[in-house]
């Protein structure tokens, strides 16, 4: 090992010097071999980031000079937003009366610069048209985006969907047509829908293709159909009046307020576009009546509802046991997938006495009780013919999916 000497002369004693420290030349060597090698790692850390900022640039060129491909139900979207931008930009332009439909081109949006053009969103030699229907509902606004793309793609309602895929049958369970209507009967039906915050099922399909659900498990806690004093029972057994009752009331709290807490939100805002108000059938009918075509209870109706309960007749009908032929039968319970392991309230009132009500019990048994007594509520409600299928089967396990 060679080495060098640095002298230092001692301070008490002149012309006296010692080596006092030993510099190592090796010492030397291995500082300029680290100097060199972070000065390495620096040149290498600033090629790194030209490579990663000239990639970047790279990848923003392809993104402006090729098209992006979105899926069908994204442009959909893409458009239905841009319709809402586009109204509250222009509310004057907005439909004012409940029922009022107001339609926007999708080139009309591209001109307000509320959207690009349909090919920027669409696959290469795809060719769409686009447009959105604004349609009034009580306080809300539903926008329906259409999408055609030819063979490729056509926007579907969820109307459509239910009628075209169950086939219409004349026996067993399945979807029966019905006097204009497609009406689900049986124990074993794809009728569910899964809406925001709750799951429903399909009752119906009216004239006006609208669709009219059942809450599959209803709230959470009983409620009374009425408690009122009755002057001919001399007690509070309720009356037997829905357009004055306890569970009207109800029905409207948990439309317009209702508390998270108990469960009653099974409405959301989006849900409420979706809805549409109709006319509750209110007509009492006796024990004894054999009509399970809403004859009797639609005589008399409580109209522009947002809620409402299922009629007995619907009930009924919906049984493909051919001896379920009044309240009275049993039997009604059978092949009938409504029944539920609880006793729920029907909007039908008994037309014998003034404090009775028809509900089902927990066998699936129609069966008269005091409107004070306390069942589940089951809301029904109906649904835009405009609502937009979104996928799923019906069943249980994968629901009607909506947009």
């Amino acid at each position: 090992m060679s080495a060098k000497y640095n002298l230092v002369k001692k301070p008490k004693k002149k012309d006296e010097y010692l080596y006092a420290e030993e510099i190592d030349e090796d010492d030397d060597n291995h500082s300029s071999d680290q100097d060199a090698k972070k000065k390495m790692f620096r040149f290498m850390g600033i090629i790194v980031v030209v490579i990663i900022i000239f990639m970047f640039i790279l990848y923003l060129i392809s993104l402006l000079s090729t098209n992006r491909s979105y899926d069908y139900s994204d442009i959909e979207e893409v458009m239905r937003d841009a319709a809402i931008a586009y109204f509250q930009d222009h509310p004057e332009y907005l439909p004012t009366e409940t029922g009022m439909i107001v339609e926007v081109d999708s080139s009309n949006l591209v001109v307000d610069g509320k959207m690009k053009a349909l090919t920027e969103y669409t696959k290469e030699g795809v060719v769409c048209t686009g447009k959105v229907l604004v349609e009034k509902s009580g306080a809300e606004y539903l926008y329906t985006p259409y999408l055609n793309c030819g063979d490729t793609y056509a926007t579907i309602e969820l109307y459509r969907k239910v009628v075209s895929q169950d086939k219409i049958v004349t026996s067993g369970y399945g979807l029966y047509s019905n006097n204009g209507t497609y009406v689900f009967r049986g124990e074993d039906v794809a009728n569910y829908v899964q809406l925001d915050n709750s799951l429903w099922r399909i009752v119906k399909v009216t004239a006006n293709n609208e669709l009219v659900l059942i809450s599959e498990e209803g709230t959470p806690y009983s409620q009374p159909w009425d408690d009122r004093y009755n002057e001919e029972r001399f007690y509070e057994s309720g009356i037997n009046q829905y357009s004055a009752s306890r569970v009207k009331e109800y029905l409207d709290k948990i439309y317009n307020n209702p508390s998270k807490d108990d469960g009653e939100d099974i409405i959301s805002t989006v849900d409420k576009t979706r809805m549409v108000p109709y006319n509750v059938c209110t007509a009492k009918r006796t024990v004894s009546s054999e009509s399970k075509n809403n004859s009797e209870e639609c005589t008399e109706v409580l109209k522009d509802q947002k809620m409402g309960l299922l009629t007995l007749s619907d009930y009924m009908y919906a049984s493909i046991d051919p001896n379920c032929k009044s309240s009275e039968t049993k039997s009604c319970q059978n092949y009938n997938y409504l029944t539920k392991d609880f006793d729920w309230w029907l909007v039908t009132a008994n037309k014998d006495d003034n404090s009775t009500v028809f509900k089902i019990d927990n066998n699936g048994v129609a069966v008269t009780d005091n409107a004070s007594t306390y069942s589940i509520v089951r809301p029904v409600i109906y649904i835009n013919s405009k609502v937009l299928y979104n996928g799923g089967e019906g069943t249980k396990e994968d629901p009607f999916k909506v947009r």
